[in-house]
């Protein structure tokens, strides 16, 4: 059961650091064109997606 909690709790933490990570990344767009360049360049790679899933 602690195991369960424990993974659980990493991966909501490791999901929280990739959306800091990715938002850092989009908020360096210097316009809105670059903005949706990055978007689609994370959605290709499939990290941008899943956190709207």
């Amino acid at each position: 059961m602690i195991k369960k909690l424990l993974n659980n709790f990493f991966k909501s933490s490791t999901f929280e650091n990739d959306r800091k990570k990715i938002e850092k990344y989009l908020s360096q767009s210097s316009n809105t064109y670059d903005l949706e360049q990055r978007i689609r360049e994370l959605e290709q790679k499939g990290k941008y997606n899943r956190f709207y899933i």
